[in-house]
């Protein structure tokens, strides 16, 4: 009897002891996976440096979704390796306009390699960019890395490929030497209408009024344009740098190239070619027209191809002297 309350005993404790591991073990599960869906992450672009130095740098960013997620936090983070993440080292931007914004990197040591993302982060997570790759030096200084230099009173073939320049001249005149007559004048371009283009665009579109203002200054020539619309002046980017000047006599051609980083297209370098004859006597110019050519477009799948341009001009062939009002 004794013997077999003993065994009893010893029966009870072991099925209590699994009972209450078994319990012990539901009431603390292993934490469930969480899937998140990338596309409520901040999707970002990393664009491409700037004013870089031996210890320091600028990364411009683009964020494609920048409206539709709850930002929190926003930056670039950078490395010596592959992949950097914000346990990195990585720098708070405080201004986001359309997208695009900017991360200081600073204490950088001289002559290393980095590799630099942009980040984003919501309540959902963090999203980083694609990685690009520069080296702390000092930079050659360049008021603009883009601007070409004049090439014997011809446009480079870097503004104007030579695969499009024969078509592209077939709709607005070239002109080519090394004496313009210099345009310190504003005048509009009205009906401002669509010529040829290789965009999806219909035929003779009109486009806003456009008003264009050549300055001289210090033997640069700048331009500035404006646009007309619902009676408001918007004033486009300022005065583009290194814009050259060619031609003969009152024919003139001014290019320049820029890089862009648009907030929906992301980063393209479009080349900018301008066309006319001043006549002084009446104060306009006559067969005024402008070519916008998309020379690199580094594989963005938003734009189309490379060296796709579009020609603007004046419908009726006169741009009229214009003056700001007041």
């Amino acid at each position: 009897m004794k013997k077999l309350l003993t065994i009893l005993i010893l029966l009870f404790t072991v099925l209590f002891v699994s009972c209450k591991k078994e319990k012990t073990a539901n009431d603390n599960p292993e934490p469930p996976v969480i899937v998140v869906d990338s596309t409520l992450l901040p999707q970002l672009q990393t664009l491409y440096m700037r004013d870089i130095t031996d210890t320091a740098a600028e990364c411009v960013c683009n964020m494609i979704n920048w409206d539709s997620v709850a930002l929190a936090e926003w930056g670039c983070c950078w490395s010596t390796t592959h992949n950097p993440t914000i346990d990195d080292n990585h720098v708070q931007s405080t201004i986001i306009m359309g997208g695009q914004f900017v991360g200081f990197l600073t204490d950088l040591t001289p002559g290393t390699t980095y590799y630099v993302r942009a980040y984003g982060q919501n309540p959902e997570g963090i999203g980083y960019g694609n990685e690009i790759e520069f080296v702390a030096e000092n930079e050659e200084p360049h008021p603009n890395p883009w601007s070409p230099e004049p090439v014997n009173g011809h446009i480079p073939s870097e503004v104007l490929p030579d695969a499009i320049a024969d078509e592209i001249s077939q709709y607005m005149n070239i002109y080519s030497g090394n004496d313009p007559l210099v345009i310190d004048s504003m005048f509009v371009s009205n009906p401002h209408t669509l010529i040829h283009t290789t965009f999806d665009e219909p035929a003779d579109t009109v486009y806003h009024e456009l008003y264009v203002d050549f300055v001289i200054k210090e033997d640069k020539i700048d331009i500035i344009e404006w646009v007309w619309d619902n009676q408001m002046w918007i004033h486009r980017p300022v005065a583009f740098r290194d814009l050259y000047i060619i031609g003969s006599g009152n024919n003139f051609t001014t290019y320049y190239l820029e890089e862009n980083t648009s907030y929906s297209s992301g980063y393209f370098k479009k080349a900018t070619i301008l066309s006319g004859t001043w006549d002084d006597a009446n104060r306009c110019v006559r067969d005024f027209k402008i070519a916008e050519i998309l020379v690199k477009t580094y594989g963005n799948p938003n734009l189309p191809p490379e060296n796709s341009y579009r020609i603007v001009g004046d419908g009726d062939g006169v741009s009229e002297y214009f003056q700001i009002p007041n």
